[in-house]
C-alpha cells in the first residue's frame, strides 16, 4: 500500500506506540488504534468530543456502523452521552452494531427511517460512503449540524474483473460516481448553518500532539474497560489477497488483521 500497510516490519517513533492491555491479544490490539483515532478525530470535528455537544440536538447518525470505525464511533459517541442511530447494510450486521438504534437499509428505507427518528435533524452525521449517501446525509442535519466525511466506500469497486484486474465497466461506474458527487455551496452552508468537514488520518504522521492525545485517550478508555475492541477476523500474511477480497465484498464486520 502507499503507507506500507502490508509490511512485515516497520520502524516508528516511541510516541506512536501504546501499551497493549493485558486483557487483549495482539490481534485485537492491532484492530484498535487506527479505527479509534479515526473515530476520535471525527467526533472532535463534529464538536462532541472532548466536550459534549452544546446544541439542541443530541442524536447522531453513523453510516456503516458495524465496521471497525463505525463501531468505534458508536462507542465514543455513547461515552459522550450522544444517542446514536447506526445504519448497516444487511440483517446479519445488526447484532454487531453498538448503536442505540440500528437501521438495516437492506430491508428499510434508511432515509425515511432516520428522518422519523430525528425530526429536528441530527447534530452530527458520519459518512464514509461517498456519492451514494452524502447528499441525503446533508439533508438530515439539524441547524448547526456537522457532516463528517472520512471515506468514499461506495465509489470503490467491490469485485475485480476476474483476473485480478478491474474491468472497464468498473472504471466507468467509478467515474459516474465521481460525477454525481454532491457539491456544497458555501452560501447554502451559511444560510443553513450547517458544516461539511473531511479528513484522511493516513496523513497525520507529523501531527504529534494530536496523535499523542488520541492515543492517550484510547489507552485510558481501554484500561478502564469503557472501550472494547471491534470484532476481529485474522488472515495469514500469505492470504493477503483473500483479506482484500473479503473487504471488497462489503459483508465484513469489525476489523480484519493480517498476521505476518
Amino acid at each position: 500500500t502507499m503507507f506500507g500497510g502490508y509490511s512485515s516490519r516497520v520502524v516508528t517513533t516511541s510516541r506512536m506506540l501504546m501499551l497493549v492491555p493485558g486483557t487483549m491479544s495482539l490481534e485485537q490490539a492491532a484492530a484498535v488504534p487506527t479505527a479509534a483515532a479515526t473515530a476520535l478525530h471525527a467526533t472532535s470535528l463534529a464538536g462532541v468530543w472532548p466536550t459534549p455537544a452544546l446544541g439542541n440536538s443530541n442524536i447522531a447518525l453513523v453510516h456503516s456502523a458495524a465496521g471497525g470505525v463505525g463501531d468505534m464511533l458508536c462507542q465514543v459517541l455513547r461515552l459522550q452521552g450522544v444517542k446514536v442511530v447506526g445504519i448497516v447494510g444487511m440483517a446479519s450486521k445488526v447484532e454487531h452494531c453498538a448503536a442505540d438504534i440500528v437501521i438495516d437499509k437492506s430491508s428499510k428505507r434508511w432515509f425515511e427511517e432516520a428522518s422519523a427518528l430525528a425530526p429536528e435533524g441530527f447534530c452530527a452525521i458520519f459518512d464514509a460512503n461517498g456519492a451514494a449517501t452524502l447528499a441525503k446525509s446533508y439533508q438530515l442535519l439539524s441547524r448547526n449540524g456537522r457532516l463528517v466525511v472520512y471515506g468514499f466506500h461506495s465509489t470503490l469497486p467491490k469485485v475485480d474483473g476476474g483476473l485480478g484486474l478491474l474491468s472497464p465497466w468498473t472504471w466507468l461506474m467509478m467515474a459516474l460516481d465521481l460525477l454525481r458527487m454532491p457539491r456544497f455551496d458555501p452560501m447554502a452552508l451559511t444560510l443553513d448553518s450547517k458544516a461539511v468537514l473531511g479528513f484522511n488520518l493516513s496523513f497525520f504522521a507529523d501531527e504529534h500532539r494530536l496523535v499523542e492525545r488520541y492515543v492517550g485517550q484510547i489507552s485510558d478508555w481501554l484500561q478502564a474497560g469503557k472501550l472494547t475492541h471491534p470484532a476481529v477476523r485474522t488472515f495469514p500474511f500469505a492470504d493477503t489477497r483473500g483479506a482484500q477480497g473479503a473487504l471488497q465484498t462489503g459483508r465484513t464486520v469489525g476489523k480484519m488483521v493480517v498476521i505476518a
